[in-house]
């Protein structure tokens, strides 16, 4: 947690320092006696929440938000204003106009300044979160739409040239070249493929399954993919859950997000590791499920967790994006966590990552949990 304090008192300053120290633990506080000073810190430092006093020389309050909202790095950094007393109201509206998105009155109790600085956080948060799935959705809509025009033009393709290929001998000089023509056009193909997977066009047949055996199914097929130098493991928790673990999927969709966090977790890990994969029951409530996105309720956790050279912070925000790759040219075509992206967005559920540099990547999936249907005893 980031917080920048631009105050030209010293002593206001010190009084911020020590309550966000006595309250806030783990945050860090930085400091600029001007409005310009503070402009240059937020844009390099990217603080998550600015205290901002109006009343300062050179540059007061008001045209430090100017700057602040009008630039694109800094626009959506919440900022409280902390000032005097005897601001007029107009002053207060106008503040807020700027793009200001609290108010506070010295003297401020260091509780109540910790709460403001809480809410404004929790609002930042809320509101990346919804930036990035409106930005994903956009990115889902238009590729949808070029990988089902370009599927049209290569069926087209794939036709014409497997009619030329089945009109010539095959020790023609010709067919050769043909052949790869209709090799090439089966790769492209592919790749339209995960693009409809990630933008949710893809048909998919869902029918109720157990998870854990579905997973425990596909794991000799996922040993082969992440080679022996890798240690797989599979941990089942039902937990809140009395019975199987049941929900309804597209099995070959489940099959391909395992693989390709398989994958992804084989190219982290290059000198070997280890790999887990761990179901279980778990029950939502509101606040859990709010995070998520998701409604209360019983959900089917699905943990991949490896023990790679995870992901640096500035990437995380960006991973799941069509064509994003952190990998060499020709080693990956950045479409393999968005397939699985969409395959969990296809099946209402939610997705979050967490990683450590050096430590490794565990994802987190919670797909909707289902009643097995009851047994047809022939009664109507």
């Amino acid at each position: 947690m980031k917080i920048l304090a631009i105050d030209d008192s010293k002593v206001n300053l010190l009084l911020y320092k020590g309550a966000i120290a006595q309250y806030l633990e783990g945050a860090v506080l930085q400091t600029a006696r001007s409005g310009a000073e503070g402009i240059e810190l937020a844009r390099s430092w990217h603080p998550d929440t600015i205290l901002l006093d109006l009343q300062m020389p050179e540059m007061d309050g008001f045209e430090t938000i100017r700057r602040l909202k009008n630039t694109p790095s800094t626009a959506f950094i919440p900022i409280i204003i902390i000032t005097a007393s005897d601001v007029a109201s107009k002053d207060r509206i106008r503040a807020l106009d700027l793009g200001a998105d609290a108010f506070l009155q010295k003297p401020i109790a260091s509780e109540e300044l910790i709460a403001h600085i809480k809410v404004m956080l929790r609002i930042k948060r809320a509101e990346e979160q919804l930036r990035h799935s409106q930005k994903l959705e956009a990115i889902g809509l238009l590729a949808g739409g070029i990988a089902h025009d370009f599927n049209n033009i290569l069926t087209v393709i794939r036709g014409y040239s497997t009619m030329l290929l089945m009109q010539i001998p095959p020790d023609s000089p010709q067919c050769e070249s043909l052949q790869m023509i209709v090799d090439a056009v089966k790769r492209a193909a592919g790749l339209t493929q995960n693009l409809l997977t990630f933008s949710r066009k893809q048909e998919s047949t869902p029918v109720m399954a157990e998870l854990y055996g579905l997973v425990s199914g596909f794991e000799k097929f996922i040993k082969r993919i992440i080679g022996d130098n890798i240690r797989l493991s599979l941990v089942y928790c039902p937990q809140s859950a009395p019975g199987p673990l049941m929900t309804l999927v597209d099995r070959s969709m489940i099959e391909q997000l395992l693989m390709n966090l398989a994958i992804n977790a084989r190219d982290a890990m290059p000198e070997g590791g280890e790999l887990q994969i761990g179901i279980a029951g778990v029950d939502l409530h509101t606040p859990e499920a709010a995070a998520l996105e998701l409604s209360p309720g019983t959900y089917i956790r699905i943990t991949v967790a490896d023990t790679g050279c995870g992901i640096p912070p500035e990437l995380l925000s960006r991973i799941f994006e069509p064509f994003f790759t952190t990998k060499e040219i020709g080693k990956g075509t950045g479409l393999g966590l968005s397939v699985v992206y969409g395959i969990v967005q296809q099946h209402n559920g939610s997705i979050k990552v967490e990683s450590t540099v050096g430590s490794g990547t565990v994802f987190t999936i919670y797909l909707p949990a289902s009643e097995p249907a009851a047994p047809d005893n022939g009664i109507s």
